[in-house]
């Protein structure tokens, strides 16, 4: 124990606020480097005013006409719908497309939909249409049954599985290109 001396309380007090404000002055310092050093860099930059005719005008959408809708006991029929029909594939549809017309004739069940018929305008031209149908042949795994290509028309008629037969006409139309799609599911289950 000879190498220790005991301090008082009153010494102790002193030594441990020097201590701490030792401490307090190391901390202070360093944050001051710290704020120092992430100013420096905000303060040398030229600080601008956004203009506010350089920001994008918001984006409005146009509106669409409102969809009218036909019924006779199983058939539907729609102009301007918002959507294709269920019973067709999506990848039939393609993106950016304006339907024009749609028709749906439900078999006797309730929810199954027997035949179905839409009519679309698209902005790529007939020659990419095509190409595109036979992307979307080969990816649903869709068999082709017959094709008639002319500069006027072209014809695919496909069939998937469970009996799922597709009839696709395309023609020119402008800078795009008019389908009409014909889906119809044949036979039961």
């Amino acid at each position: 124990m000879g190498l220790r001396k005991r301090l008082s309380k009153r010494e102790r007090l002193v030594q441990l606020k020097f201590v701490r404000l030792l401490h307090f002055l190391c901390n202070g310092i360093f944050f001051c480097f710290l704020l120092f050093g992430a100013l420096v860099p905000v303060l040398a930059e030229q600080e601008t005013v956004p203009s506010l005719f350089d920001q994008d005008p918001p984006t409005r959408k146009l509106p669409k006409e409102k969809a009218r809708i036909f019924r006779h006991n199983r058939l539907t029929y729609q102009e301007n719908p918002y959507k294709a029909p269920a019973s067709i594939p999506s990848d039939f549809v393609p993106k950016d497309s304006k339907i024009l017309y749609s028709t749906e004739l439900r078999s006797e069940r309730i929810f199954e939909i027997r035949e179905s018929a839409v009519v679309l305008n698209h902005p790529l031209s007939k020659p990419r249409m095509e190409i595109y149908y036979e992307t979307v042949f080969g990816f649903l795994n869709f068999k082709v049954l017959q094709n008639q290509k002319s500069p006027e028309k072209s014809l695919y008629l496909v069939e998937g599985m469970n009996r799922k037969t597709v009839a696709i006409s395309i023609s020119p139309d402008g800078p795009g290109s008019t389908v009409k799609l014909f889906y119809r599911k044949s036979g039961g289950f």
